[in-house]
């Protein structure tokens, strides 16, 4: 009887410990939304490697975007539903400035050397996409032209 309760009671004690050191979970959906990254730096100086254009040439308000994003309409703080949307929007000034991204994109650039970015006509992941090869830009997206409602890094 002593041993299944003191078996118990280390299982129970190293369970606590083992939940109390579990590493932490980045929000990429805080990240985009909130780090001086997105809106802050000019698409240069930003370290996250794919910047979104409200007009074509690479015209207009921006933002950076470091990692992928489901639906530009509701890009989530913490992924869970906290009543309401919570849409990516254009920064840095110019022509569509603190309009949502969703269907208002025209051009991209993306920095990154090794994957590309992806930006998809549906939520998702999902539907007719431009692929944007490492170090280069699209001045005109074609199959998401102001279609545009989800963004993904891809490799081939």
């Amino acid at each position: 009887m002593n041993l299944k309760r003191t078996l118990a009671v280390t299982a129970a004690v190293v369970g606590i410990g083992a939940s109390a050191i579990a590493p932490a979970q980045a929000s990429t959906g805080e990240e985009n939304q909130m780090s001086p990254e997105a809106c802050s730096k000019s698409q240069s100086a930003s370290t996250f490697k794919f910047a979104i254009y409200y007009n074509s040439n690479y015209g207009g308000a921006y933002r950076n975007i470091g990692y992928s994003v489901w639906d530009f309409a509701d890009e989530r703080i913490g992924g869970a539903p906290q009543g309401g949307t919570q849409p990516l929007n254009f920064c840095h000034g110019g022509n569509g400035n603190l309009q949502g991204i969703k269907n208002n994109a025209a051009s991209a650039k993306n920095k990154h050397s090794t994957y590309y970015s992806v930006v998809y006509f549906n939520s998702g992941y999902k539907g007719n996409s431009d692929w944007i090869a490492p170090g280069t830009g699209w001045s005109q997206l074609s199959n998401t032209y102001n279609d545009n409602a989800s963004f993904a890094w891809q490799s081939l």
